[in-house]
């Protein structure tokens, strides 16, 4: 399980007539967390923060300039701190903090699939009209004062990505008419993050543990739809995981599996005997041997989705995309966590590369891989998987003359331990690519160029 780091986020509202204004900033498209989203100001607590409270103060200074006081300190101070030519404790002692502005406003801890974890302490706090914010190229995007229904719109209709917790403050906000209230409500809700976790109305997945392959642990169920719903990779043959979806799902329209691999089928037995119909590309039953409800096959149209035969990774592979919200549930085409792999004999690397190239020309806003968390506008998932992809052949195709040892320790100079095997077992598929395209030949035991 990985480690609970502590951090803390501050939820800047303004109350204008009879609604509220809420400040909120996009996280960086390069971000290992829920990149592209929109957020609320904060961050992890660093050594020298005396505790939540401050980190929560310097985050919000830092990322938007936003100062917890009656007085906000000029830009200049501002890039001086940031510069580290300017101590914490001068900024501070120059415009103290007012800590009782902040108003607690719960606890949220990132669910246990994800490889890093946050438990953030978030506050309230009714910033002055006076204060002006500005985000500053760098770790976020962007910042901008939001009417509040103006953003939840805006989120219903995929023009804006939240994490669950913003979606919930956003909700308890506008379920209050003071910020007493809204701390109040907003300190009652979990701390953990309930299945399922939901994206978008209507889109959400439960993160189950599955035979998959590390640094993964899980394999995410993505749930598609509301009242009937499409049911997408029933990972864990486990009955206890299953249950988890079961529960949520009482009204299964049918099962869809994007590939035949156990970690995104084990659980299809259980799914036969509740009476739900499974869906699949036509080589997926093959590979299983199994009697599928409807094949499914490229451009079908599946209620608000359309299916994408993106094969590669496996020879019946299935992505599934959303045009009105430019959404892309891509299944293992890429991974939030690690490299896919291309395993022989049914994958095949020419096939993959093209796959990536189809869905990334589709220009997704965002992107739901079985493995990891969601990645949202400009991440561009799809083309760092591509361009990963392509200086790896580029390195074997440098690395030809020898063994199948040889190439390896040359074009994988940078991979070792356990990880090395699964190295292997991409470069069969780079090797193979190559002698197809014409660029390389097996001479004996010797890999040559072409």
């Amino acid at each position: 399980m990985s480690k609970v780091r502590p951090a803390a986020g501050v939820i800047p509202v303004r109350r204008q007539a009879d609604h509220w204004q809420v400040y909120l900033v996009q996280r960086g498209r390069h971000g290992r967390f829920f990149p592209g989203f929109h957020a609320f100001p904060g961050g992890v607590q660093e050594g020298h923060d005396a505790d939540l409270l401050q980190c929560a103060a310097r985050e919000l200074w830092e990322e938007c300039g936003l100062w917890i006081g009656p007085v906000q300190p000029n830009p200049g101070l501002r890039q001086e701190w940031l510069s580290g030519h300017l101590p914490w404790s001068e900024v501070t002692d120059l415009y103290p903090l007012h800590r009782e502005q902040l108003l607690p406003a719960g606890v949220r801890t990132t669910p246990d699939y994800a490889l890093v974890r946050f438990r953030a302490q978030f506050y309230l706090w009714d910033c002055p009209t006076r204060q002006l914010a500005e985000v500053w190229p760098g770790e976020l995007e962007e910042g901008r004062w939001w009417c509040l229904e103006e953003a939840l719109a805006a989120w219903r209709h995929g023009q804006i990505f939240l994490a669950p917790p913003t979606q919930d403050s956003l909700t308890g906000l506008s379920e209050s008419t003071t910020l007493e209230e809204a701390a109040a409500r907003l300190s009652g809700y979990p701390e953990d993050t309930a299945d399922p976790i939901r994206i978008m109305p209507g889109v959400s997945y439960v993160p189950l543990i599955t035979p998959t392959l590390p640094p993964a642990r899980h394999t995410l169920c993505f749930l598609l739809g509301h009242e009937k719903v499409l049911l997408v990779d029933p990972g864990p043959a486990d009955l206890e995981q299953m249950a988890r979806v079961e529960k949520l799902a009482p009204q299964v329209q049918a099962v869809l599996l994007t590939h035949h691999h156990p970690d995104h089928v084990s659980g299809v037995a259980r799914c036969r005997q509740l009476g739900w119909p499974i869906w699949a590309h036509r080589r997926t039953g093959e590979l299983l041997d199994l009697v599928l409800d409807r094949e499914i096959e490229d451009g079908q149209v599946l209620g608000d989705w359309t299916a994408l035969h993106t094969p590669g990774h496996a020879s019946g592979h299935l992505a599934l995309w959303h045009d009105g919200w430019k959404v892309l549930l891509c299944g293992d085409l890429a991974s939030g966590v690690s490299t896919i792999l291309v395993p022989a004999p049914d994958g095949n690397m020419g096939d993959y590369l093209e796959s990536l190239r189809r869905c990334q020309n589709l220009k997704p806003k965002l992107v739901l891989p079985s493995h990891g968390g969601p990645f949202g506008p400009g991440s561009d998932l799809l083309g760092q998987t591509l361009k990963h992809r392509l200086e790896r052949e580029s390195r074997v195709l440098q690395a030809l003359g020898g063994t199948l040892e040889q190439v390896l320790a040359v074009a994988y100079a940078d991979v070792s331990g356990p990880p090395l095997e699964y190295a292997r077992i991409s470069l069969l598929a780079h090797l193979e690519k190559l002698r197809r395209d014409g660029k390389a030949q097996l001479a004996g035991e010797r890999w040559l160029p072409a």
